[in-house]
């Protein structure tokens, strides 16, 4: 899923008009310029069009209609005019910056860099140069090389305050949170009224898993910067970080007053809803995400199934985000093939094989491959909506997927007997989240240190390192290398986990096949987890098989699994005094 943190980095800019005319004609320029700084493009242009027809060679009138052409969304003719400008003063390093500051605005990033770089040449030690040369290099991945520059523009200018803040969030994109908290403060102890500061402050907080101080400096931003749309979402996602919803849900509903075309701030009260069981109004801000580029959710040409019989056409689901939301919501094919028709699923490649036992589907093509012709779409997660579906009505006909009956028999064979029990414990690492709901390996110890179960790993990927010098290591079977690779993704899994007793695991795409296959899931939550899973209660109507172990504070794994150490102990005493 998409990150719910929305980043606006604080952006030097040009330096703005400055005067550069000749003495002949110079009351036109000011004039344009007074016009300029108050914002009236306008007339600002006719000023500056006024003296150009007299001057047309002059470089700093060209430059001024330049920026008014790119303040009004005309790149074309802005380069065109400050290219002119250089051409006449090719040694005017202000023109040269004025150029790079274009192509940012463009997204032209590569040729802004060179003009930047050209500006550098000509005057070294141009403070505002150097720093928006940063912010063009962190655009480009070029971490290293934007964090010199932004360095450089400190050095020049101490007090240089937004320099200070654009190397923070260098160093956060960068992954170097200690520097980035330092940089911050840098920004904020030379400008402590800035609200964009403790915005972009407030982020850093909130991405490195420290929710009440995101909150807190999201706060002291609403406070400075009332209309802050973003600060107000993103406060809105702190609070909810912290369990605090009813706060978290007012807080994203003044984004939306703001601004009620702001799809990151539906979703995100989308999310919150949902966590908080109002499923009705929850989903459909939910459906807002269509509108995020980097969610990703695919568009058709062809209408959006309303939840109406479709007797006759032909029903395109379209699988979106992670594989662990295919596995969750795959269950809605069947309901959607009851009102008629033919379905088609467009499914992540490597889920082709264990999606093909599941109920409802007609056709099942791999993402990308070209479908059969079909009359109405919809995305995957937008079934539930569609289909009314509330916290009483979640459809849960378990099992809705099957394993390889010959690989399952295969695998009972080298199980062999006893008490076996599946572990997992990493997510995929590149969901923002991740960090909060995958959990070290470590914590299994007090697990594996309970004598009679055997272990066996279900663990791909990443994550399977740990397995590595894990103290409990002789406890845990590794099914091998080969695990899921020859017979197809989640193939093996299935197989293993249809012979289990017990599986027990992080938020992942595990617990989603185990649960799918209606086995015994015990599954260890943070403290807020996501939305699918509520705020409280060791059950979840999506999985009726699915016991749930929540963390009692943030980070608090070892309490966690000393009640899964506790449980895993009665139920072996329990299976020893049935037998």
């Amino acid at each position: 899923m998409k990150a719910e943190i929305i980043e606006h980095p604080s952006f030097a800019g040009a330096s703005g008009p400055a005067a550069g005319a000749p003495a002949a004609g110079k009351d036109l320029v000011e004039t344009g310029l007074a016009h300029h700084r108050s914002g009236d493009l306008a007339r600002a242009e006719t000023a500056y069009k006024r003296h150009l027809r007299k001057h047309p060679r002059d470089p700093g009138a060209l430059h001024l209609l330049g920026l008014i052409n790119h303040q009004r969304g005309r790149t074309g003719r802005a380069l065109q005019l400050i290219g002119k400008a250089i051409a006449e003063a090719p040694g005017d390093a202000n023109l040269h910056h004025v150029k790079g500051y274009v192509l940012q605005g463009a997204g032209r990033l590569e040729e802004a860099a060179e003009s930047y770089a050209q500006a550098l040449r000509l005057t070294p030690d141009a403070a505002l140069s150097h720093t928006n040369l940063g912010n063009v290099l962190k655009g480009l991945g070029r971490y290293d090389e934007a964090v010199t520059h932004h360095r450089r523009a400190v050095a020049i200018d101490p007090a240089f305050a937004e320099a200070w803040s654009n190397l923070g969030l260098t160093h956060k994109a960068s992954g170097d949170r200690d520097a980035a908290f330092e940089s911050f403060e840098q920004a904020l102890a030379l400008e402590p009224g800035h609200a964009e500061f403790h915005y972009n402050f407030a982020n850093a907080h909130l991405e490195g898993g420290q929710p009440a101080a995101a909150a807190e400096r999201f706060q002291r931003t609403v406070a400075l910067a009332p209309g802050h749309v973003r600060a107000h979402a993103n406060l809105g996602v702190a609070l909810k970080e912290e369990g605090r919803m009813d706060e978290a849900i007012a807080s994203l509903r003044t984004a939306i007053a703001l601004d009620p075309a702001y799809a990151d701030g539906h979703w995100n009260l989308g999310l919150a809803l949902l966590l908080s069981g109002r499923f009705e109004e929850g989903w459909r801000e939910y459906e807002w995400r269509r509108k995020i580029p980097e969610i990703g959710v695919r568009s058709f040409d062809a209408p959006m199934w309303d939840g109406a019989p479709f007797v006759g056409k032909t029903l395109l689901i379209h699988a979106e985000q992670g594989l662990g939301d295919t596995l969750q919501f795959i269950r809605y094919a069947r309901l959607a093939k009851d009102k008629g028709g033919t379905v088609i699923f467009d499914c992540p490649a490597p889920l082709m094989k264990i999606v093909e036992s599941a109920p409802g589907i007609d056709r099942l093509i791999a993402r990308g491959e070209e479908p059969a012709p079909f009359d109405i779409e919809i995305p995957l997660i937008s079934l539930p909506a569609v289909l009314g579906t509330t916290a009483g009505t979640v459809p849960a006909e378990l099992p809705y997927l099957a394993p390889d009956a010959a690989l399952a028999a295969g695998w009972k064979e080298r199980l062999g007997g006893g008490f076996n029990i599946g572990i997992a414990w990493q997510g995929n690492p590149t969901y923002k989240a991740d960090g909060r709901r995958s959990i070290p390996l470590a914590h299994f110890a007090a697990l594996a240190a309970i004598g009679g179960p055997k272990f066996i790993s279900l663990q791909k990927g990443p994550g399977a390192e740990q397995l590595q010098g894990f103290a409990g290591g002789e406890a845990i079977t590794d099914p091998g290398a080969d695990f899921d690779e020859a017979n197809g993704a989640f193939m093996d899994s299935a197989a293993v986990i249809a012979n289990l007793d017990l599986v027990i695991t992080s938020d992942s795409a595990v617990a989603h096949l185990a649960g799918a296959l209606g086995r015994e899931t015990w599954m260890a939550l943070p403290h807020v987890p996501d939305w699918r899973w509520g705020l409280e209660g060791e059950t979840t109507p999506w999985y009726p098989a699915m016991r749930l172990f929540r963390q009692s504070r943030a980070g608090d794994w070892d309490t966690v699994f000393a009640r899964l150490a506790e449980a895993l102990t009665a139920r072996i005493e329990d299976g020893a005094r049935r037998r």
